[in-house]
Order: structure tokens, then C-alpha cells, then sequence
């Protein structure tokens, strides 16, 4: 029986295919081949996955490269990078990769005229690079870019390149493309400007001019509703902030969606218009169509914002009031300890050692930014190592003080940090909380110490020097929180290997704390701020599982190790010594 991957593309070889191939090219060096076959063979190591299941297409391995850190396979970024260039190789020279240039290629005489005009700019060579070897090699002028092959390229570089976000590099590749028209336009470079594509915004987000007047200022009254600002409409349980953006950006969506459905919005006076069945089951399912047949967490959510209006605020029929409650038991998915996808983040803390990389990673940033050098000029340490230490004073604050991406952007100097001898309080009153339980941190002195560093050496250097703010943007006000999200998320990857968003450190906080303290489950309501116990228990009801299993198989190991013992002992007692049995009943004397 063959052990090719049945689900997989029949069009596509699979790598062992394409080894074999490689091996018998001998239009390739025997060490080029030996390189090539050493690549595969440890791409199939590093994801544990047989050559004969992978199929050879880069759409499917750069999603498994994405998964790939060089410290948790023990090798060096330069043999990871190298295994990567290796297998493109292999694509190229078997003919599977066409449109794309490697970077050894040459550029015709047009493009290295350009290319010469951007002189030393490192990162106008690292964006562009790829592009003008593309042209180059489809033979394309630089006077006919346009968006038609700027598209071209966008599908090349998916279907052909192991590049991370292809969509995101094309988009980059644009903009800088559209800066060196402006700022080389006297000196010859072509004034074709590209179109910068926006990609999901496009599908996610609809103009307001669409929408009339009538329904936006609908939404405005209902999200004041929500806030309980208006003393007289006041709602029950007041929304925060965060979720009253949360409510604003599903009924951006779901209008989008009647919109992409060839709803004319600008036909309809009133947003009940537009959450009747009819319209929620055509919103739905044109997102249900791009989640290829299924909901999720995220439909879930919207299904039941849109729910809300129409059923409670609205206060519906029957009829309409039971459809709803239908479709919420299709497409809202009930929420019963951790999510999918935050079980394989906690999953990397199974292992000690990740724990304990986790653990020293703010004094490994700290390390190197201080090996960093000084600029000439100021002799501070550089902006790249300044951004490390903040980078290492915000993983510090979520470890010892695990609160919601929105709290630690919001932290502020005058406001929620105070000074007790050297060790600092973070107090955020339970009105800036989602859940109204108010958070009281008191972090260690070795903590605090670095927390005090980063303001005296870098804070003013990375923002508005006047804000307030912990984390300082510009124009007096906080770091954008995608920002901050994103530099956190980088770090822990970029740095450690381990891929963790801001707010899984709190369900970090619980897993690490469940395994070495099974049922301590009080102890991480109190550190999570949660306001009950169930609330706590709901959600990490799994999180000790692992560890409870491994007190288990313990307790069996010590068992078998027990009667090991026992049969050990009992053999190597002495014999007990030879009686006659004459002798015994006296026959013998």
C-alpha cells in the first residue's frame, strides 16, 4: 500500500518524487544533489513528516516553514535558511518553479540602471530585489510595469516562493516601488504608479457613504445604548470600550457582507430592514461560503451581535425570535475550556525547557540589547536595541501581572503606577477592566528595577516624551495596540522560538501554574482577576491535564518499580538449607 498522502493534489509530485528526480538529474553537480537530497531529508525531520506525504508545492510549505524556529530544531538560522533556498533550487531545476528569479540571477541592463539609482537604501534593495529579477527574467521593461504584472508577480510569488506573507511582501514591494517614482523621477525612473492592494480590508470593510444617514445614526444611538452614557436609555449592563468596538466592527462587516451579497443599502431607511432573516441568512452566508462551508468563533460572535438587535433591542416576534435561536445553535460554537487554537499554544509549555527559555527571556533581551552598539553621535544604544528593551519590560509586566493587551497599552505613569520602596504597583481600577474586577499587581524588585531602567533610559527616545503613557505613541498618546500586540508577538518568536499572542500569557499564567500546582484553581482566579471561580474553572478545567497524566503515570511507575523491588528481593533470598527427610522423622541418626 502506498503511503502517499490520498488528500493531496494528484497533480503535484510529492518531495520524494521530487528527490528522486533530483538524484537523477545530471545536468546538477553530485554535490549540488547531495545538498539538495540533505535539505529534503531534514525538512522531513524538522516537521516529522514522511517526503512521500508532502506534496511539492510552495503554497504547502511555506506554511510549514511558518512553524519552524532554528532553536527548537537545534540547528542555525543560516542552515534553515539555507534548507529553504535548497528546496526552491530543487523546484527550479525540475521545472517547477518558472516565473520567479533566483537571487544569484543577473538583472538586464534597464533594471540595473534602476537598481543603480538606489544606491546604498538596504531596504529599497531587500523590497525590490525580487521584483526587478522577475521582470527581468519575463523579459518585461521597466516602462511596462503596471498592475497587471504587479498581479502576475502577487502569483508567482505565492504559487513559486517559501516567502512569509506574500500578500503582505507584495503589498511593501508597491509602496516602495511608488517611493523611489517620487523621489528619482528627475533621474529617469518610469512614473507608472502601482496600485497599493488592501486585500481583506477590501472584503471586510465597506465605504459609510454606502450607507444612508439614517441607519448610521441608528447604530450611533443603539451603541450609545450599549454604553449606558444616556441617562435615560440606559442599558442594564454597560459595554466597555473594546466592546463596544467589537459590536461596531460586526455590524461593519455584516453590512459589507449585504453589500458584496448585491444588496443596495442606500434602497432601505432603517437597520430593521436589514436583520430580518431574509438579510441575515444572505449576510451569513456569504461569510459561511468564505469559511468553506462552516462557522467559527469570530461568525459566531457577529451572528450573535446582529441576534441582540434583532431579537432583545428591537424586541421581535415569535417567529423571528425562534429563527434566531436556531441559527445561534448553528453557528455560535459554545465555548468549553480553551480554544483549539490557544490548547496548541499552551501545548509548547509540555516541555521544561520551553518553560524555561519563556522564563528568561526578558533577561536574554535585556543581554542583547546591551551588547548592542552605541550610536556615534549620542552614545545611547540604538533604537533596535532600545525597542528590545521595551519589548522585555512588556513580556515582564504580562508574566508577573498577566492583564489584557488593552490594559497594558493604556498603562499609565500618573495613573496606575506607584512606587512602594523599589518595588512597583500597577492598580487599574475595575471601571477600565472588561469584566469590573479591579487588578492590583505588586512586581518583584528585580522587575520593578527593570521597569525603572526602561524609563530612564528609553521611553522618551521611542515616542511623545511628554505623554503619560508606559508605552508611548505619538502625538501624546499610547502605542497603537496592533502595534504593541504585533512587537510582543515578534519577540517571543523571533527571539525563543515560541509562538504566543499578549493575551495567552494569561492562560500561560494558569497552565504554568495548574502543572506545578494541580487544583490550585483560587490562586489563578486571583492572579486573572476572573470574578468567579466557575468562570475560572471553565476555562482551565484541561489545562492540568497533562500534568495530572503525568502524576498518574508516575504513581504506575512507582508501582512497577515496587515489584520490581519485591521480585528482586524475594530471588535473591537463600535457599533454605537440605533436610533429609529420614533424618527428619527420625530414621537416621
Amino acid at each position: 500500500m502506498s503511503d502517499k498522502n490520498a488528500f493531496a493534489n494528484s497533480d503535484l509530485i510529492t518531495l520524494e518524487e521530487l528527490l528522486l528526480q533530483v538524484q537523477n538529474n545530471n545536468d546538477l553537480s553530485f554535490s549540488r544533489r547531495r545538498e539538495i537530497a540533505s535539505a529534503l531529508r531534514a525538512l522531513a525531520t524538522w516537521t516529522q513528516i514522511p517526503l512521500a506525504m508532502m506534496p511539492a508545492s510552495a503554497t504547502y510549505l511555506r506554511e510549514r516553514f511558518e512553524r519552524i524556529h532554528h532553536d527548537n530544531i537545534g540547528v542555525t538560522k543560516r542552515r534553515l535558511q539555507n534548507v529553504r533556498s535548497l528546496i526552491m533550487a530543487a523546484f527550479r531545476a525540475q521545472g517547477l518553479s518558472t516565473q520567479l528569479a533566483g537571487y544569484m540571477e543577473t538583472m538586464n541592463e534597464d533594471w540595473q540602471a534602476l537598481w543603480c539609482l538606489i544606491g546604498d537604501s538596504t531596504y529599497f534593495r531587500t523590497e525590490l530585489s525580487r521584483l526587478f529579477r522577475y521582470c527581468s527574467k519575463q523579459k518585461i521593461p521597466p516602462i511596462s510595469l503596471n498592475d497587471e504584472v504587479s498581479e502576475a508577480y502577487l502569483k508567482a510569488l505565492e504559487e513559486e516562493a517559501l516567502v512569509k506573507k506574500p500578500r503582505t511582501r507584495h503589498q511593501s514591494v508597491c509602496r516602495v516601488w511608488n517611493k523611489c517614482c517620487a523621489m528619482y523621477a528627475d533621474a529617469g525612473w518610469p512614473q507608472v504608479a502601482l496600485t497599493v492592494p488592501k486585500y481583506e480590508e477590501r472584503l471586510y470593510s465597506i465605504d459609510p457613504s454606502l450607507i444612508p444617514t439614517s441607519i448610521r445614526k441608528e447604530l450611533e444611538d443603539y451603541l450609545t445604548y450599549l454604553s449606558g452614557s444616556d441617562p435615560f436609555t440606559t442599558h442594564p449592563s454597560p459595554f466597555k470600550p473594546n466592546s463596544l468596538n467589537a459590536v461596531k466592527g460586526y455590524f461593519s462587516r455584516y453590512l459589507s457582507a449585504l453589500h458584496h451579497q448585491g444588496i443596495n443599502l442606500k434602497k432601505y431607511s432603517s437597520l430593521s430592514d436589514l436583520v430580518t432573516p431574509e438579510m441575515f441568512k444572505l449576510a451569513i452566508r456569504w461569510f459561511w461560503d468564505r469559511n468553506k462551508g462552516g462557522t467559527s468563533k469570530n461568525l459566531g460572535e457577529l451572528s450573535w451581535t446582529i441576534r441582540s438587535y434583532a431579537v432583545k433591542h428591537l424586541k421581535a416576534d415569535e417567529e423571528t425570535t425562534e429563527f434566531y435561536a436556531n441559527a445561534m445553535k448553528r453557528l455560535r460554537i459554545p465555548q468549553q475550556g480553551l480554544s483549539e487554537k490557544n490548547r496548541t499554544a499552551m501545548a509548547q509549555f509540555d516541555d521544561p525547557a520551553v518553560v524555561r527559555k519563556f522564563a528568561n527571556l526578558p533577561t536574554a533581551l535585556w543581554t542583547k540589547a546591551e551588547g548592542m552598539k552605541k550610536t556615534a553621535t549620542s552614545g545611547r544604544i540604538t533604537r533596535k536595541a532600545q525597542l528590545l528593551i521595551q519589548s522585555a519590560v512588556a513580556i515582564e509586566i504580562l508574566t508577573f501581572a498577566p492583564m489584557r493587551i488593552s490594559n497594558l497599552q493604556g498603562l499609565r505613569l500618573d495613573e496606575h503606577m506607584s512606587w512602594m520602596g523599589k518595588r512597583l504597583r500597577i492598580s487599574i481600577p475595575r471601571q477600565q477592566v472588561k469584566n469590573d474586577q479591579a487588578l492590583e499587581f505588586l512586581l518583584p524588585e528585580s522587575v520593578s528595577l527593570r521597569v525603572k531602567d526602561y524609563l530612564d533610559r528609553c521611553r522618551a527616545a521611542l515616542g511623545d516624551a511628554g505623554t503619560p503613557f508606559l508605552f508611548p505613541g505619538r502625538n501624546g498618546k499610547s502605542k497603537d495596540c496592533s502595534a504593541l500586540r504585533n512587537q510582543i508577538r515578534n519577540t517571543l518568536w523571533n527571539e525563543a522560538g515560541i509562538s504566543l499572542t499578549p493575551h495567552q500569557f494569561r492562560h500561560t499564567a494558569a497552565k504554568v501554574l495548574l502543572d506545578s500546582k494541580p487544583g490550585y484553581y483560587e490562586v489563578v482566579r486571583k492572579v486573572l482577576g476572573h470574578k468567579s471561580l466557575s468562570t475560572t474553572y471553565s476555562h482551565y478545567a484541561g489545562a492540568e491535564t497533562q500534568a495530572a497524566i503525568t502524576l498518574y503515570d508516575q504513581v504506575i511507575i512507582e508501582h512497577r518499580q515496587a515489584s520490581i523491588k519485591a521480585r528482586s528481593a524475594l530471588n535473591q533470598m537463600a535457599e533454605p538449607p537440605f533436610m533429609d527427610p529420614l533424618q527428619f522423622f527420625g530414621g537416621r541418626k
